[in-house]
């Protein structure tokens, strides 16, 4: 160890080259260890250099240091690298301590208590210098073994449960060599014993749920109460504590019934349980059987009607019970026709009834065999009680089989037979058809309603043809059994009409159309009483058959009216007819012949006319003639399509008048005649011819007093007056329009187009043409004259007044004063006696808000207040006319509104936040900044912090802060505060708001130790709370940010080996007896701040080796070699891995350099298989 010596023998030498053997005997051997020097050592420095030549064998090469060694030998030839001035020192191994006595040790739970010694451990060391000095130590970490300090005895610390105990040991001599085993404890649990199972016990079957059934008798010498459960598959029983006492008992379970029938004996296992093992035992539960009741007076029978039906005692039930339970006795299986119950009004006995209300049938069943059966709830008896009926004797007819005859006309209500029945009980007797009928009926005869008869029913329709005979079933019952009786009805045939007048053949003309009898049809019936009906049974839309008027008793054959005939399409027709007497029809044919309608003439076509171009009139062109020669109806139509041309009936039926319509237009140039198609038709034929018309030429008008001229004064002429009137002659005197244009566009004239007339459209009062051309035209509507020419010459004319300028802009500064003058218009006027009045309009219409014009002189004012940033509108056109009451003119003015820069203006002015402290380009806290500028101008922020205005940076147009450079208000002289000016401008105008900014500290620093390793050396026989090394750790961070909490955790040894305070001072908290001298200790040191950042540091606990010194070697001084110095190994051992790792990498390079792509290749199918190998296990 380092500065530690022992001095192990002193001896003398002669020089370079001589030889000298010194040994240590055993017992005074001096124990090296890892990096201790061996040789010669002064008071000084070491003078002795170290070089190892393996096997234990050391060269040690004098260095010629002097000064500090007594002893007047000049080693200055030291240098040489012979070995004439060289120590070699030997090292010998020593032997590893050992364990024994490590045989299993075996215990019951109950034999063990705190303190006592479980086993004795024997260590044991070749070398006899390491005995006496050996350190057995527990590896394990356990609750309930420990290993008492200065002796090999593991004694209880804590009863252990029972288990098996596995604990590693190792034993560790002074030179840290250490041998490990394991030693074993094995705790063995007393089992608990169950004193009164097996057993058993026998209850009723009857025993009630809950009831406890067993006390269970179980002891153990540790566990007490001892648990007990029912560990067997029975649910009828459990096992639980039994209340106010410490034992357990065997229960019968609630809610459950037992059964000695189902399950006579019942067995439980009981199992108690010490936490560790169980003992069962085995509980038999006899039942004790309930006896069932007795029925002491079944069997027994009895004989009734088969009539009865009302409740009915039968017979007493006599029942006894050896346990005297409650007996409830049923019909099993359950009747609907008998049952069994308490009899009232005891009801302590029961009873056998008939149910009210049922029905017996001797037929169907003529005895009941009735099981009672009657149970105590567990067990019953049962006994037969046997029902006989006595069967009821069935009614008799004694009138039937009989037959009657009846004609097939026949519907009314009719009694046919009278049924005479007999009972022998005189039971109530119903009689009815059996099957039913809808036509026949079987019901009581009124008034006595004491028999029953056969009736026709009523409404009913009978047909000989479909049924000439019924066959009757009549059937009598008393509700009980029946007879039956066959009763025939034989029908009687009804005699069909017959139709006289046919076959026969009738002849019309196909001209009727009307209503029309056609034959008269002769019918006769055998039965006077029946009533005939004919009908047609062809399909035929064009005739009928009714009853002739006025007796209405005979049939008729017509044509219907509004039908339409036709030879050509059917000449003859044949009608089916049917007559009948509602029994049955017979049928007949009538053959009708059609007799052909002969066509009208045409007498006076074709012709034709003549007619003018110009016709306008409607008018008369032809009458057409016709004649028929049945004197039919004839109407004439038009069969060309034309629309100037129609036709009209004329005064006589047989003429027909053609007609031209008024205004059509008929030009000769395009069509000079037009042929019209003329048909007469009489409703069944028709003939036809041509019209023909021809058109004739129409002659133009002409003027008779233009061309001409004439004068109109401008300020007399009124508006309508005539100025003048053309003149013009047409030679078929047509009517004629006049049409006039001008050589103006604006022409103040208009004329009358009938009369030719031309007047003054419009005033001219403030005209300034001089003269228009007129220029006429006339029209007949067919032909059009060339124009001919009026000029008018205007006279009297008026000046006009004018605007100096048609237009102007004026310039108009905002905040102007309201009644200011924006601009003076200027009108001038030849007519220097003409007073001028002013009008105008806005554009947009808004300005009429804002200026105003004097209708007078024009002058242009200011009516409200102009505000650029708010006015809607920045340009406005005022349209102003000035007139002299005839004539006017125009100006348009155009103002446009003149912005003047106005100062942005903050409306909040102070603002504050908070930040934290953070780094260079943090963005601040949006002040949110409230302010204006009327002007809408781009405007641009600054700032002023004063002293602090180098910290920070802002955005001149957001107005946002940002840090300039790493805020930490840790550094020294940093403000936490911060006041500034913002400033905001349109680069005219500006205006100043206030920030405050507060910075809060941020815990942006991490505790730092002062050293990342600390080594301290503490002697194992250190006292628990000793001061073992002060570590440190400082957090620049200010205030509880910067406060620095400690703790460690200690690698390979217990966590409470060592604590650490708040000031980083670490502690002994247990005692270090336990360890070896030599050994180091690992720890691991944390700072943690409030924010939970963090530093660490490792700590090494070096154990010193102390020597006791023998009074012989007390001068002695033992001199350490480089290899014996811990702290030179720390670094040596390292630096020779690294080298040798080193020296592999080049050789290997050197080696693969020439196959580096086939080695590569190699790896990565080296590689590709790994992964494949992975993918395959996944």
């Amino acid at each position: 160890m380092s500065n530690i010596k022992h001095l192990v023998k002193s001896f003398y030498f002669e020089g370079a080259g001589t030889e000298t053997i010194q040994s240590i005997s055993n017992g005074q051997r001096v124990r090296t260890n890892a990096n201790d020097y061996v040789g010669l050592h002064s008071t000084g420095s070491f003078i002795i250099t170290h070089k190892s030549e393996g096997k234990n064998k050391n060269r040690l090469k004098l260095t010629g240091e002097t000064s500090s060694m007594p002893s007047s030998k000049d080693w200055s030839g030291a240098n040489d690298e012979t070995e004439k001035y060289a120590i070699y020192s030997y090292v010998e191994a020593s032997d590893a301590p050992q364990l024994s006595g490590l045989s299993t040790s075996t215990f019951y739970n109950d034999e063990l208590s705190i303190g006592d010694t479980a086993a004795t451990i024997t260590t044991t060391d070749n070398d006899q210098e390491d005995i006496g000095s050996l350190t057995l130590t527990l590896q394990t970490s356990t609750t309930y073994f420990e290993i008492v300090a200065g002796s090999n005895d593991i004694t209880v610390k804590a009863v252990p449960p029972v288990g098996t105990y596995t604990l590693q040991l190792e034993v560790e001599d002074p030179c840290t060599l250490s041998s490990t085993d394991s030693k074993t404890i094995t705790i063995n649990n007393r089992p608990p014993v169950m004193n009164n199972l097996p057993g058993s016990v026998s209850i009723s079957e009857d025993t009630a749920g809950s009831t406890l059934v067993f006390t269970i008798n179980a002891t153990d010498t540790v566990t007490d109460p001892l648990p007990c459960i029912n560990s067997g598959s029975s649910v009828t029983f459990s096992v639980t504590a039994i209340p106010s006492t410490t034992d357990y008992g065997v229960y019968l379970n609630a809610g459950i019934t037992l059964d000695y029938d189902t399950t006579s004996t019942h067995t439980v296992t009981v199992r108690c349980n010490d936490g560790d093992d169980t003992v069962d035992g085995a509980l038999t539960i006899n039942l004790i059987r309930n006896q069932p009741p007795v029925i002491q007076n079944l069997p027994d029978t009895t004989s009734f009607s088969e009539d009865a039906n009302t409740n009915t005692f039968l017979h007493t039930l006599t029942v006894t019970d050896a346990e005297s339970d409650t007996i409830t006795c049923t019909l099993n299986p359950t009747s609907s026709i008998f049952d069994v119950s308490l009899i009232p009004p005891g009801n302590t006995a029961y009873g056998i009834y008939l149910t009210g209300g049922t029905t017996l049938d001797y037929d169907t069943t003529s005895s009941y065999s009735l099981t009672v059966e009657c149970s105590d709830n567990r067990r019953s008896d049962t006994g037969t009680f046997t029902v006989n009926l006595i069967r009821n004797t069935p009614p008799v007819i004694q009138s039937l089989p009989d037959s009657k005859s009846l004609i097939e006309d026949a519907n009314t209500n009719a009694l046919l037979h009278t049924l005479t029945v007999t009972d022998a009980e005189s039971d109530t007797i119903t009689c009815t058809l059996n099957p039913t009928s809808s036509i026949f009926d079987v019901s009581l005869i009124p008034p006595g309603n004491t028999a029953y008869g056969i009736y026709l029913t009523g409404g009913t329709t009978l047909d000989y043809d479909t049924t000439s005979s019924y066959y009757l079933t009549a059937e009598c019952s008393d509700n009980r059994r029946s007879d039956t009786g066959s009763f025939t009805v034989n029908l009687i045939r009804n005699t069909p009409p017959e139709i006289n007048s046919l076959p026969n053949t009738e002849s019309i003309s196909e001209d009727l159309s009307t209503q029309t009898l056609i034959h008269n049809l002769n019918v006769t019936d055998v039965n006077t009483a029946d009533i005939i009906t004919c009908s047609l049974n062809s399909n035929n839309a064009l005739f009928e058959i009714s009853k002739l008027p006025p007796a209405l008793d005979e049939y008729g054959v017509f044509l219907k009216g509004g039908t339409a005939l036709n030879y050509d399409t059917t000449p003859s027709y044949s009608l089916d007819i049917e007559c009948g007497d509602h029994r049955r029809n017979v049928s007949g044919v009538l053959t009708v012949d059609i007799i052909q309608n002969e066509p009208p003439t045409i007498v006076n076509l074709p012709m034709s006319c003549e007619i003018l171009e110009s016709i306008t009139t409607e008018s008369l062109l032809y009458t057409v003639s016709v004649t028929d020669p049945t004197n039919d109806t004839v109407t004439c139509t038009l069969t060309t399509v034309t629309t100037m041309f129609y036709l009209q009936i004329g005064s006589n039926q047989y003429e027909t008048e053609i007609y031209v319509r008024g205004n059509q237009g008929f030009v000769y140039d395009t069509q000079r005649q037009y042929t019209l198609e003329i048909v007469c038709a009489d409703q069944q034929r028709n003939d036809s011819s041509e019209f023909y018309i021809y058109i004739l030429r129409n002659m133009p008008p002409y003027f008779t007093n233009i061309q001409d001229k004439t004068n109109v004064p401008a300020k007399t002429t009124t508006i309508g007056q005539v100025i003048f009137t053309v003149q013009s002659v047409d030679p078929e005197n047509d009517n004629l329009q006049y049409t006039m244009t001008s050589s103006s566009l604006t022409t103040p004239f208009l004329i009358n187009q009938n009369t030719g007339e031309i007047s003054l459209s419009r005033s001219i009062a403030a005209e300034l043409v001089s003269g228009y051309e007129l220029f006429i035209s006339v029209s007949d509507g067919r032909n059009v004259v060339a124009s001919r020419t009026l000029s008018v010459r205007i006279t009297e004319i008026n000046s006009p007044p004018e605007f100096l300028t048609p237009s102007h802009n004026v310039n108009i500064l905002e905040g102007i004063n309201i009644g200011s003058t924006v601009f003076q218009p200027v009108l001038t006027d030849a007519d220097v006696s003409d007073v001028h009045t002013f009008s105008v309009s806005y554009s947009p219409p808004e300005g009429a808000v804002y200026f105003q014009v004097d209708s007078s002189s024009g002058l242009i004012t200011s009516l409200a207040q102009i505000d650029y940033e708010i006015i809607p509108y920045k340009t406005f056109l005022l349209m102003i006319t000035g007139s002299d009451s005839l004539m006017e003119d125009s100006t348009n003015i155009t103002l446009n509104i003149q912005n003047v820069n106005e100062a942005p203006t903050f409306t909040k002015k102070n603002y504050a936040f908070t930040e934290t402290e953070n780094s260079a380009g943090t963005v601040l806290q949006n002040p949110y900044y409230q302010y204006t500028d009327e002007d809408g101008d781009t405007l641009k922020f600054s700032f002023d912090c004063g002293v602090d205005t180098g910290r920070l940076d802002m955005d001149s147009t957001t107005g946002l802060l940002s840090y300039s450079i790493d805020y930490d208000l840790d550094e020294i002289g940093t403000a936490s505060q911060m006041n500034c000016d913002v400033y905001i401008s349109d680069t005219e105008y500006s205006d100043t708001a206030y920030v405050n900014i507060t910075v809060l500290n941020d815990n942006d620093n991490s505790p730092k130790f002062d050293h990342s390793e600390y080594t301290f050396f503490v002697p194992i026989n250190t006292g628990v709370g000793s001061f073992v090394g002060q570590t440190q750790a400082t957090d620049i961070d200010i205030g509880s940010n910067g406060d620095v909490l400690y703790h460690i955790t200690q690698e390979g040894v217990s966590n409470a080996l060592f604590e650490i305070d708040e000031n980083g001072s670490i502690k002994l908290s247990q005692s270090l007896t336990s360890y070896a001298e030599g050994s180091e200790l690992n720890l691991t040191v944390y700072a943690v701040d409030s924010g939970g950042k963090q530093d660490t540091a490792l700590v090494y606990i070096l154990l010193p080796v102390q020597y006791k010194y023998t009074a012989s070697a007390q001068n002695e001084i033992q001199y350490m070699t480089f290899f014996t110095y811990a702290p030179n190994m720390a670094w040596f051992v390292p630096l020779v891995f690294v080298l040798s790792i080193t020296l592999c990498v080049v050789i290997h390079t050197l080696y693969t350099s020439k196959c580096s792509c086939k080695i590569s290749k190699r790896k990565n199918n080296k590689r590709k298989r790994r992964i494949r190998r992975r993918l395959e296990r996944y």
